[in-house]
């Protein structure tokens, strides 16, 4: 990224001491044009894209995109000595105008943010689960009342309990359902379903009635036929599975092989989840490397038995050739995810590397994939998955790279050698892909597995050396029927993993909740991360140290005192009399707005919460309003808008719960008010209670909503 110009310091003009010392100076901050600095720009490019107030002018991002194009290539004819300054400049300014470019193509229409009912007509693109309900995503084909201009590419539909008879993925189906706009984020700060649900095509969520009726196979274009195809494909080969494998195991063998996760229980999803082995649920470089790199080994060895071939050519090359049809063959089956789309560039960048007699694994490949998939995917650099998925792998190469450099002079191994050569592998990797991603993982999620390495190393052996081969051969076998074998084997390798997962689950504390941190240390973190992974000596400390000023940072953030939900639902924090443990969550009532509290909890750095009514603790309530004292402020929560004026009076927030308050009653209250207009405008409220008063909103003011807000 950063290093030294000799040519740069022996070529300036003076001989001064003066005029030297400059030299060595700007020689040292002279950017070199280097690919791998050129992606973090372009990536720098597409964060400041996100992180903007509202959505840019597209003349002037164009304006902006041509000023430094012709400014670079005058630079670079003059020689000048920031060349490479305005060369990332203009990265940044073509990520920038990549992600406003896409942002735009991904436009699709939405429902009003208002409930209706609809009769939608369309085919199950995919099953979902979340908790106990089941969600079905829709291609629309047509929905009643609604103009071509109005009706949504794609909605989803929730059920608590399955249709009977059962929806088939691929069914073309007419259901009744209450749908509206994807929802904004329940708590200021947090995950973005409308963001989400934009970039998929997705316009409308909802509830169905009753059981769909279904329909002939509707015509469709080729793509939506192929797409189809596919979809029935997958999802026909995950039941499958699950008519055949051990019941225990079925579902995560199902989810292994085809990447349909409806069937894995809720238990072992948690027990994984808090033993560092959630990343065996999600299909991405794991899996595709194992897979991919597992059939490439398996087909070098094969060909170098065939003795007149291996000793004229390569036999490197082929097997890499039929590595890539295999990684292909992962893709689609695994439901082409974008963190399998990273992996699968990943592993191609690979094989094409073997082909062409080149460098299979470096930083250059890593961020190759990286470009091709913020080109493509402009949104992903700002999911979990993608940031977790590419720290993980640049510092594995990063850490493999410097372990070849150290390494002794190659020495036959004894089998005791390899054995602890693998294990020691195993070991660092799981070491150094856990720390490069906790940081991430904190960030996104407030909470981290203590136990990750332990339980990673107790399962990970046997997940490679069974379980993924063993569902390579279950594929193959599916065709010829003779998947019951193998498949009984792989649940047989599973049941190891599982019960480890479930040990290390139940060690105490083995998931630590930390609260949320300011919305500026993640892009500062991450940056400095990228800056260690690809930066030249010196600069490496830059990103070290901006790596510890988000750490530092985390401390000023503050946990909100009080939450009042979009619907106007109060809840807000009491220490427990013994003034130890957990803060208790006093609420209205327990159960509106489950989702948004436990959000709220989680932010806090709290898990399992106790809930208790605060008319049975802290506030005093009658049939008009609750009041409270906390700290040193006087709350009061209304049902009704004549108690406004005299509540203002005597308070220092007021909340009118159910309705909105007067103009005259408004204009007059000189306390902070919030009723149904505010909480229309600003969506749920986090409210803090320090030496002021103030609230965080989590809807942007009307004039600051980007493309996938709710008008």
């Amino acid at each position: 990224m950063f290093g030294d110009n000799s040519d740069f310091a022996r070529d300036w003009p003076h001989d001064g001491p003066a005029e030297r010392q400059f030299a060595r100076w700007a020689a040292r901050l002279q950017v070199e044009p280097d690919f791998n600095t050129g992606v973090i720009a372009f990536a720098v490019g597409i964060g400041a894209y996100f992180a903007l107030p509202q959505e840019p002018g597209v003349i002037l991002v164009g304006q902006a995109i041509l000023g430094f194009a012709v400014l670079w290539i005058v630079s670079s004819r003059k020689d000048f000595v920031g060349q490479g300054l305005v060369w990332i400049a203009l990265l940044i300014a073509l990520g920038f105008g990549r992600s406003l470019w896409h942002s735009a193509a991904a436009e699709t229409p939405r429902l009003p943010v208002q409930e209706y009912t609809y009769r939608v007509e369309g085919w199950v693109s995919a099953i979902e689960k979340s908790g106990r309900s089941e969600r079905y995503v829709i291609e629309v084909l047509d929905i009643e009342r609604l103009s071509n201009a109005e009706t949504p590419k794609r909605v989803r539909i929730r059920v608590t309990k399955a249709p009977d008879p059962p929806i088939l993925a691929g069914d073309t189906i007419n259901w009744l359902a209450a749908m509206k706009a994807p929802p904004g984020p329940v708590v200021p700060g947090g995950y973005d379903p409308a963001q989400a649900a934009y970039f998929k095509g997705i316009g409308g969520y909802g509830f169905g009635y009753g059981a769909p009726r279904q329909q002939g196979d509707a015509e469709l274009g080729l793509v939506d036929s192929t797409r189809r195809a596919i979809v029935r494909w997958r999802f026909g080969l995950a039941d499958r599975v699950m008519a055949v494998a051990p019941a225990e195991t079925a579902g995560l063998q199902a989810a292994l092989m085809t990447g349909v996760r409806r069937y894995i229980p809720e238990e072992q999803t948690e027990n994984l989840r808090v033993a560092g082995l959630a990343h065996i649920l999600a299909i991405s470089g794991l899996h595709m490397g194992l897979l991919a790199g597992g059939t490439f080994t398996v087909m070098t060895l094969l060909l170098a038995c065939i003795l007149p071939l291996s000793r004229r050519y390569d036999v490197r090359k082929p097997a890499a050739v039929i590595g890539i049809i295999a990684a292909t063959a992962y893709l689609v089956l695994s439901g082409a995810s974008v963190a399998t789309q990273r992996a699968w560039v990943m592993a191609v960048i690979v094989f094409l590397a073997v082909i062409l007699d080149r460098r299979a694994v470096s930083m250059r490949s890593v961020c190759v994939a990286a470009l091709l998939t913020l080109t493509l995917h402009p949104e992903s650099l700002i999911s979990v998955g993608f940031q977790m998925s590419f720290a993980a792998v640049a510092a594995l190469v990063l850490t493999y790279q410097y372990w070849q450099s150290i390494r002794p002079v190659y020495v036959q191994p004894t089998r005791f050698r390899r054995g602890v050569n693998f294990f020691t592998s195993l070991s660092v990797t799981s070491l150094v892909a856990g720390f490069a991603t906790g940081g991430f993982a904190l960030f996104h999620f407030n909470r981290f597995a203590k136990y990750g390495f332990i339980g990673n190393l107790l399962a990970m052996p046997l997940f490679s050396l069974a379980v993924m081969p063993l569902a390579v051969i279950s594929l193959l076998a599916i065709p010829l029927g003779l998947e019951r074998v193998p498949l009984w084997l792989m649940g047989q390798a599973m049941e190891p993993i599982l019960a480890a997962a479930d040990w290390v689950a139940g060690w105490p504390g083995a998931m630590a909740y930390i609260p949320a941190p300011p919305d500026w240390v993640l892009p500062v973190y991450g940056l400095g991360f990228a800056i260690i992974c690809i930066a030249r000596r010196w600069m490496k400390l830059a990103g070290l140290l901006m790596m510890l000023m988000s750490f530092a940072g985390w401390n000023s953030a503050d946990v909100p005192d009080l939450r009042i939900s979009e619907d106007g639902k109060v809840a807000f924090w009491q220490m427990p009399d013994t003034g130890e443990g957990d803060p208790i969550l006093l609420v209205d009532s327990r159960r509106p707005d489950r989702y948004g509290r436990d959000q709220f909890a989680q932010r806090a750095g709290l898990n399992d919460v106790d809930w208790l009514p605060f008319k049975d603790s802290l506030a005093q309530c009658d049939a008009l309003a609750c009041r409270a004292r906390i700290g040193a402020w006087q709350i009061s929560i209304l049902q009704s808008p004549s108690e406004v004026p005299a509540e203002c009076e005597t308070s220092d927030l007021v909340i009118l719960s159910v309705r909105r308050a007067g103009p005259v009653a408004r204009r007059n209250c000189d306390s902070v008010l919030i009723d149904e207009t505010t909480l229309w405008e600003t969506g749920a409220l986090d409210v803090y209670l320090k030496d002021t008063l103030t609230t965080k909103a989590a809807r942007r003011p009307e004039g600051q909503r980007r493309l996938w807000h709710n008008p």
